[in-house]
Parts: C-alpha cells; structure tokens; sequence
C-alpha cells in the first residue's frame, strides 16, 4: 500500500482506483505504481514531449486575420492542436490507469 511518511492512503479510505487516479496527474505515474512499468515510463516520456512541443503555441494568439496569414501563424495554430492533443492524451492516460485499476483488482478479487 503506498504510504506517505506514517500515513498510509488505504487507512485514509482511498480506494486502488482513486489513489491510481491522483497519481496518473504526473503523466505514467499511475501506471507505475500499478507495476506496469514500460508503459508508465513510455507515457511519461510521450506526455513529457507533447508538453515541450505545444508549449510555445500558448504565446499570444488572440485573434487571427485570415488575410494576413504568415507560416509563423500556421505553425501557432499546429501547436494548438498539439496542445489540444496533449490534453485528451493526459485525460486517456488517467482513464486508461483507473480501467488497469479495476481490472487488477477484479483479478485479486
């Protein structure tokens, strides 16, 4: 059971799936902890990337003028897009661990 100093999260009335849930935050954490290692490590790594590459489409884009569309604009708007799918990638991955979650304790059960 994972333990914080001298509290355990079991004792605290967390469930596998919620205590799974808060750690699948971090990217592939909450995989780690349910000893699906590899695939923890791959998804800390895929998520860590996405981050670094949609990470500059935040600066300023507030409005865009069709007219005067620039290739530094197209770029802007493609990291968006990979910032959009940064986001459903880290939602799958928290969903994906809860549904791992469940399936090992069915299988303990």
């Amino acid at each position: 059971m994972l333990s914080l100093g001298n509290v355990s999260l079991g004792r605290l009335g967390l469930g596998r799936k919620t205590i799974v849930t808060i750690m699948a935050i971090v990217f592939g954490l909450g995989h780690i902890y349910l000893g699906e290692t590899r695939r923890g490590i791959a998804m800390m790594v895929i998520g860590a990337g996405l981050v670094m590459i949609a990470y500059p489409g935040s600066q300023n884009i507030s409005a865009i003028n069709l007219q005067a569309i620039t290739t530094s604009a197209i770029v802007n708007i493609g990291l968006i897009g990979v910032g959009l799918g940064t986001i459903g990638f880290w939602i799958w991955q928290i969903i994906d661990a809860r549904k791992l979650a469940e399936k090992q304790q069915a299988i303990e059960v």
